[in-house]
């Protein structure tokens, strides 16, 4: 896009702000300045412009008559030029009116406002430029029209009205007059009740649904109050009583345009009103507003939403005295008594579930500048703490696994060693029984250790799975007939239900067994301490495209925090009295089920038992590695 080229005439700069910096920032970089009229003459004969700001005042030439010269055709290639005057002097309906008669594109008068001059650029150079929902032009005089037949109250109000310089238009036709504030979009409407014929009501409220910020004025005769009241209700502003001069109309309309401004500053504060509360609503983080005294004055859905999590305690009068760990007293006092710009907290909840939030607390400035209210922030950060967790999580296995290959590899060489040596002593007739006896010993223990070796390798997924067909309720029969004395001895009551038509999964029979074989061991050791009847359920069920294996207990069951993390290597529930070993069994139990494309997971409420699920794929043989 070629750039604008902008004259900027007034006798110094800064005179009304820093006009050419506004419009740099704004795109503008091509502004020439001139201080006096003669200046401006000479930057039009060489290089004219494509758009014009002049100071009315200016000296030798002012801006009216270098308006009116630049207009007159008088100088080549300027008579299309856009020119905006700048008076320094109060608004006066006798300037805007000079303005429009010259054919200035507009008067701005001190102090300038800003945007309105830089919409007169856009509308005038780059219309396309103007967003929708700014596309506004400053206009010269007030428009009025007068919607009446009486021709003496016509004339009376044409003649006030026009000598304070306002545009006005006349017409009792209800459809012109319509069409009028649809495409004129006038500040007052004079609407006399003999306009139309009785509809004189509903062309008011059709006025002020098409601009509710115009305002309507009703001239009335004397003594008719039942009149004043039914136009009022139907949204009439102000009235005027008949008979009236022009002074009379004169002071009406200067009211009525402060009460126009005021309209259009209220709807202007509503749709800021509404943008924001758009905004805050669409807001993912938690706002709540309160002021002194904790009461809220603002809180969003979504601050609604993590209430549920929080534990928000509140006072009679409703206003919050805090949540969670959280005071609301302490907050005004770093705040408000130790000054501090903000306060950050952080909040993990383990109620419901599992959450992390992050708290932060500003204060809000009044008009004056005070400090009365604040703003709290609640921001979740539970899938940002998962993904730390993730990743320390996967480096730690990683380093664990390294760890334990390195280790398995400088095991297993001497292991070997060991398990020849015995072979060959145990071969010798030479040999005492009581030697033979130690021998088998030794061989026992190395035999162990490379069973450990071997989940350790398994935990790790350095270990290729020997999958076959296998019925899982066979391998939980076996298991639970060579367990048979020890649930008989620590007075455990068995309870199976067995799907008879489980179906045939492919899986390594030994892995699978060593899993069923831990968590069952892990069952009954969490009732041995326990003074309920201690029960162990066994149930397999097939479903559409697994089958699922349930052993459930009456132990004291599994925190819910803990639900999660059982699974993770070295992990020891430290709060639980039957908790024993290095916390490796459920980790290699997940590891092994997770190898053979299923899933492992628990159900527990602390003190009614714990259950734990194992769903494993039957018919999709071709995901399975073998």
């Amino acid at each position: 896009m070629i750039p604008t080229k902008i004259l900027f005439a007034a006798d110094t700069r800064e005179k009304y702000g820093d006009v050419a910096g506004y419009l740099r920032q704004h795109g503008f970089p091509e502004i020439t300045f001139a201080t006096n009229g003669d200046e401006v003459l000479r930057h039009l004969n060489d290089h004219a412009p494509d758009f014009a700001i002049l100071d009315v005042n200016l000296p030798i030439l002012d801006g009216f008559q270098l308006c009116r010269i630049m207009k007159s055709g008088a100088i080549k290639n300027c008579i299309n030029i856009p020119v905006v005057l700048l008076s320094g002097t109060d608004k006066t309906y006798l300037a805007a009116q000079l303005a429009r008669s010259l054919g200035a594109y507009g008067i701005l008068h001190a102090p300038v406002a800003m945007d309105d001059l830089l919409h007169l650029i856009y509308h005038a150079c780059h219309r396309e430029k103007v967003p929708a929902d700014k596309a506004r032009i400053v206009q010269y005089p007030t428009k009025v029209v007068v919607a009446a037949h009486d021709a003496r109250t016509v004339k009376i109000l044409e003649q006030a009205i026009s000598a304070e310089g306002y545009e006005i238009f006349v017409t009792p036709d209800p459809k012109e007059i319509m069409h009028i504030v649809e495409t004129e979009r006038p500040q007052i409407v004079f609407l006399l009740p003999d306009v139309t014929t009785g509809n004189e009501l509903d062309l008011l409220k059709r006025v002020k649904t098409a601009m509710p910020e115009t305002v309507i004025v009703v001239p009335v005769d004397r003594g008719s109050e039942v009149m004043i009241i039914k136009f009022m209700k139907a949204g009439a502003d102000d009235c005027i009583i008949r008979p009236f001069d022009e002074k009379t109309v004169a002071d009406v309309c200067k009211n009525v345009i402060k009460k126009y401004q005021m309209n259009c500053l209220g709807k202007h504060l509503k749709e800021v009103e509404l943008k924001l509360h758009s905004m805050i609503e669409g807001m993912v983080d938690g706002v709540i507003l309160m002021d002194a005294h904790g009461k809220t004055t603002l809180i969003n859905s979504a601050a609604r939403e993590m209430f549920r999590y929080l534990d928000v305690r509140r006072a009679e009068d409703g206003s919050i005295l805090g949540f969670h760990t959280i005071e609301i007293r302490e907050i005004y006092n770093e705040i408000f008594v130790k000054k501090q710009r903000y306060l950050s907290s952080e909040i993990h909840t383990k109620e419901n579930e599992e959450k992390y939030f992050v708290v932060i607390a500003t204060p809000l400035r009044g008009v004056e500048g005070e400090k009365t209210d604040i703003i709290v922030v609640l921001r979740e950060v539970t899938r940002e703490y998962q993904l730390q967790h993730q990743v320390v999580k996967t480096e730690r296995l990683f380093a664990v696994s390294n760890l334990i290959a390195g280790a398995a590899h400088e095991l297993n060489n001497p292991l070997a060693g060991i398990q020849l040596c015995a072979d060959l002593v145990l071969n010798d007739p030479s040999i005492s029984e009581k030697a033979k006896k130690y021998l088998n010993r030794i061989q026992k223990e190395t035999d162990q250790i490379q069973s450990v070796i071997k989940s350790l390798l398994t935990l790790t997924g350095n270990y290729t799975l020997s999958k076959e067909q296998c019925n899982l309720n066979d391998i939980l029969e076996e298991i639970v007939g060579q367990k048979s004395n020890q649930f008989e001895y620590a007075n455990i009551a068995i309870f199976k239900f067995l799907d008879e038509k489980l179906p045939v999964v492919f899986v390594d029979k030994n892995q699978i067994r060593r899993v069923f074989h831990d968590l069952i061991e892990n069952a009954c050791a969490s009732m041995g301490e326990g003074k309920n009847e201690k029960c162990l359920t066994i149930r397999t069920e097939g479903q559409k495209e697994k089958v699922m294996i349930l052993i459930s207990d009456t132990g004291p069951g599994i925190p819910k925090e803990y639900l999660v993390k059982i699974f993770e290597p070295f992990f020891t529930a430290k709060g639980i009295k039957h908790s024993k070993g290095t916390g490796l069994g459920l980790s290699i139990a997940h590891s092994i089920v997770h190898q053979h494309n299923g899933r492992i997971y628990a159900e527990s409420e602390l003190g009614s038992g714990a259950t734990f699920v194992i769903e494993l794929p039957f018919n999709k043989l071709s995901s399975v590695s073998l």
